[in-house]
C-alpha cells in the first residue's frame, strides 16, 4: 500500500525533529570527581564527644608542619601546611561521623604514600613478594592521616582547641599459656586517587628476609575515595614469634558498613598499647593539641 504523499512528508519531518531532539545538548555531565563525596565511619565514643570533624592532609611546596621546630607565629601561619579535606562532617553523640570529602581535583598534589606510615608495603614491597599491578604507572594516593573533632575556629595558644582526636585503629591483646599471645593491630586510612589503579600479591607470601612474616595485598583503587585497612597480627608461642600483615582496600560503603573501626579521645591521650608509633602522630600533637 503506498503512503500518500502529505503523509510521508509528515512522518519525515517528525523523524527529522526526534532525531534533532536527540542529538541535541542534553543535561550536562557532571564529573563525579569533581564533586565532594559524601561518606561516614563508626566510633567508639564513650565520652559522647560530639561536634564538627575537620579531616586535614599535607599540601606542597610548605614546610611540614609535623617536623623542626615551631616559629612563634599567629596559628594561621601554623596550619598553611594543611588542607582542610572534610566538608560540613561532624561527629554525633552516638559516635558516627559523616559529612563529605573534597573533590580529588581540589587536592593539591597526590603523593604515593607521604603520611601513609603503612605505604611501604604497597610501594615498596618485600623481596620475595612480587606483585601484580593493573595502571601502575599511575599508581599514586594522597592520604587523609590526621582527623580532629574542633569547631575550626578556637584556639589556645596559637593551637587549634579541639575537642577530640579520631583514631581509625584499634589493638587486642589475647593471653594463652606459656608466655603465648597474640596481638592485633588494624588500622584504616581514607586515601585519594586521581586514576584508576590495583596492585595485588598472589596470596599470602613470604618475604626473603623474613621467614616468619607472611605479607598479603589485595588493592583495587578507584579514582575519588577509599579506604585501606592494615592488618598486624604478631602471634608468640613463648619461644618463637611470626608475622602476618595484610593491606586491602574497601570501598567508602564498606566502611560505612563495617560498624566500629577506631575511637576519638582526649588530646594527648594515645589508643592504649596502640601498635602505631608515637611519631606517626607527631603531626597531629601538633596541629591538633
Amino acid at each position: 500500500m503506498r503512503l500518500s504523499h502529505h503523509l510521508v512528508s509528515w512522518l519525515t519531518s517528525a523523524a527529522l525533529v526526534v532525531g534533532l531532539g536527540a542529538c541535541g545538548p542534553g543535561p550536562e555531565q557532571v564529573d563525579p570527581l569533581s564533586e565532594p563525596t559524601a561518606f561516614s565511619f563508626e566510633l567508639a565514643n564513650p565520652d559522647e564527644v560530639a561536634g564538627s570533624v575537620f579531616g586535614v592532609m599535607l599540601t606542597p611546596f610548605e614546610p611540614n608542619p609535623m617536623f623542626g621546630a615551631r616559629a612563634l607565629t599567629p596559628a594561621a601561619a601554623d596550619i598553611d601546611g594543611f588542607i582542610y579535606a572534610t566538608m560540613d562532617a561532624a561527629i554525633d553523640a552516638d559516635g558516627l561521623v559523616s559529612g563529605s570529602l573534597i573533590s580529588v581535583y581540589d587536592i593539591p598534589r597526590i603523593n604515593e604514600s607521604i603520611g601513609l606510615e603503612f605505604g611501604w608495603l604497597l610501594f615498596f614491597p618485600p623481596q620475595g613478594c612480587p606483585m601484580t599491578a593493573t595502571n601502575g604507572a599511575e599508581a599514586a594516593l594522597a592520604p587523609l592521616p590526621y582527623i580532629a573533632v574542633w569547631d575550626g575556629e578556637s584556639f589556645v595558644d596559637d593551637e587549634p582547641d579541639v575537642d577530640a582526636i579520631v583514631f581509625l585503629e584499634s589493638f587486642e591483646r589475647v593471653d594463652g599459656e606459656g608466655g603465648a599471645y597474640t596481638e592485633t593491630f588494624v588500622g584504616h586510612v581514607p586515601v585519594a586517587s586521581q586514576s584508576a589503579w590495583s596492585a595485588a600479591t598472589d596470596g599470602p607470601c613470604v618475604p626473603d628476609e623474613e621467614p616468619n612474616a607472611t605479607l598479603t595485598v589485595d588493592v583495587a583503587i578507584d579514582a575519588g575515595w577509599q579506604f585501606l585497612r592494615y592488618t598486624s597480627v604478631r602471634t608468640s608461642d613463648g619461644v618463637d614469634m611470626t608475622y602476618t600483615d595484610e593491606l586491602v582496600s574497601l570501598t567508602l560503603d564498606e566502611v560505612a558498613e563495617a560498624g566500629i573501626i577506631g575511637e576519638a579521645l582526649p588530646p594527648g591521650v594515645m589508643p592504649l598499647e596502640s601498635l602505631s608509633a608515637a611519631s606517626t602522630r607527631a603531626g597531629l600533637s601538633l596541629l591538633f593539641r
